[in-house]
């Protein structure tokens, strides 16, 4: 007689605990290889491992839940595993596209500050909020699509910009896909919701997820698209972003410093993209900013915290570069104005550009700490330039005046970017609104020829590696080479012979660029196309004087 048959049982071993962050997130064995493990290496993923080990009454209360970023409020804005939000129950692909987002586009976002913004809001709202979950996965699927045709573009040579082909290999494809069905679904549940909400969801919402969009767009260099969505989000929020009204409706009610972040990103996104941008001509013909005030706060004092100081200074760069925005919006549609008010406002600005320059000079005298004398650098590299840019002029060719006589303090904003940059990493972020913008502003109105070369060197070094920044690049050496052919004998740029760069356009297949200049005193309109597998130092060699 037989024995009863027993089912076996599969011998019972202790669970391995110590690999990578990446590995127990896709539920994979780790060969724990140091500093990357195998199989990190072999996909292309970060690799990542906790620094300490939870004992056991920690490891019971954890099975639930799921690791969110937080960031540390230091330089280079290290990541830490936050606990305490319920866990979403991601699926397979999901827990990949997650992964690329938090540590790779999160990462990389918070190079620029909006640490808040970036490592928890968004990273906490991706698991309560359907919507932004969705839109976080789409970037993370986009960012694993795109990682193949950055070296496949490397190896083909050099072009003077990058054409987005994210969809170009059969594996791209699936991740393509991917990234467009929940870009998809996150566009449709966002409609829906809007159509049965109430307001204060429905502000939350587009705050949060119009700045995911832009990001998925811009990551394949859909310009267009991002105009309308900035255009659009900012109509829809104009009365409720603390940045545009002296009441702050969004970020108090919520009780969030990530969504205050948010509000600033997206007002100066806008703004910065209007006035020194080519590519959104849209902007600068919107109503959003009607009902701007100037924030009349005092400069604080050298011994309040730095948290404190960078705050007062974010306001007040935000509601000045709208102020200027205002300013470019009545000139160019002739609109009346109310020369008092508009006395008192130019006063106002010019006094407290002014006042931050001199306040930050002696903060960068006083500061010992490296990582805080680099920040108080950058903040008065702004200032510098809002000295020169809030001192506005009806009649044209007294601001061209101004402009060059404040060569000196331009070359000095310029030098101090340079001294910040070559301490900075060699990955820039995706967006950058500190210097960025400011460098640009100096390129286009400075017609000193070295501080010009210098502001374009260090404009590629913090730009990233898009098509929409590298062709800015190439347009604005042209440019620079094109008022160059018009320099007299006494070294000076006639007035008439400069011209403002204000419309960018593309064929179909993007390999070639159309640029149209405006003359700054004229109006005449000429028009420069350059192709992407030209040679740049042979078109400017052939380049003509743009003089009328």
């Amino acid at each position: 007689m037989t024995a009863p048959s027993v089912p076996r049982r599969r011998a019972r071993k202790p669970k391995v605990r110590s690999g990578c962050v990446t590995c127990k997130a896709r539920r994979i064995k780790c060969d724990e290889g140091q500093p990357i493990c195998g199989r990190c290496a072999k996909s292309q993923l970060p690799c990542q491992y906790n620094s300490s080990k939870p004992n056991q009454p920690e490891r019971q209360s954890q099975r639930n839940r799921v690791p969110i970023l937080q960031a540390k409020a230091r330089e280079d804005v290290a990541m830490r595993l936050l606990i305490g939000v319920q866990r979403h129950e991601f699926k397979a692909p999901e827990v990949l596209y997650f992964d690329l987002f938090r540590y790779t586009i999160v990462s990389n976002l918070s190079l620029n500050g909006y640490a808040n913004l970036w490592s928890h809001t968004m990273l906490r709202e991706s698991n309560r909020d359907e919507c932004v979950r969705d839109c976080v996965l789409g970037i993370g699927a986009l960012c694993r699509a795109i990682m193949d045709q950055v070296y496949h573009t490397r190896l083909l040579g050099p072009a003077l910009w990058t054409v987005p082909a994210v969809a170009s290999t059969v594996s791209n494809n699936r991740y393509y896909r991917d990234a467009l069905q929940y870009y998809t679904k996150a566009i449709s549940k966002l409609r829906y919701r809007m159509s049965l909400e109430g307001p204060p969801t429905q502000r939350r919402s587009i705050l949060l997820i119009s700045i995911l969009i832009i990001i998925f767009e811009a990551m394949q260099g859909n310009i267009e698209s991002i105009d309308r969505i900035m255009h659009s989000a900012l109509l829809m929020l104009k009365d409720y972003l603390s940045s545009l009204n002296e009441k702050h409706q969004v970020s108090t009610a919520l009780d969030d410093e990530g969504v205050r972040e948010a509000d600033f990103f997206l007002t100066r996104l806008f703004a910065f993209s209007s006035l020194l941008s080519p590519c959104y001509t849209s902007l600068i013909g919107s109503s959003a900013f009607q009902k701007h005030w100037l924030i009349r706060d005092p400069i604080p004092s050298l011994d309040e915290g730095p948290r404190r100081i960078e705050g007062a200074f974010e306001r007040y760069t935000t509601s000045t570069i709208i102020w200027c925005f205002r300013q470019t919006q009545t000139s160019s549609v002739d609109r009346a104005v109310d020369p008092i008010k508009c006395t008192d406002e130019h006063l106002l600005v010019s006094t407290r550009a002014d006042g931050w320059c001199d306040f930050l000079e002696k903060k960068i005298k006083q500061e010992t700490n490296p990582a805080r004398c680099r920040t108080w650098k950058v903040m008065q590299v702004q200032a510098k330039m809002f000295s020169v840019y809030t001192t506005f002029y009806h009649d044209l060719e007294d601001q061209e005046r101004v402009w060059d006589s404040r060569l000196d303090s331009i070359r000095e904003a310029v030098d101090l970017a340079e001294s910040v940059l070559n301490d900075a990493g060699s990955c820039p972020p995706i967006f950058e609104d500190k210097l960025l913008p400011v460098l640009r502003c100096f390129i286009c109105r400075c017609y000193d020829y070295g501080v010009r070369l210098k502001a374009l060197a260090l404009c590629a070094k913090i730009s990233p590696l898009w098509f929409e920044k590298e062709a800015i690049l190439v347009g604005l050496k042209i440019k620079i080479e094109l008022e160059e052919r018009s320099r007299d004998a006494t070294g000076f740029i006639p007035y008439r012979s400069r011209y403002r760069w204000h419309y960018l356009s593309w064929n179909d297949d993007r390999s070639e660029l159309r640029m149209v200049l405006t003359g700054t005193i004229t109006g005449e309109k000429k028009e420069v196309t350059i192709r992407r597998d030209a040679n740049i130092d042979e078109i400017v060699r052939n380049l003509a004087p743009l003089s009328a």
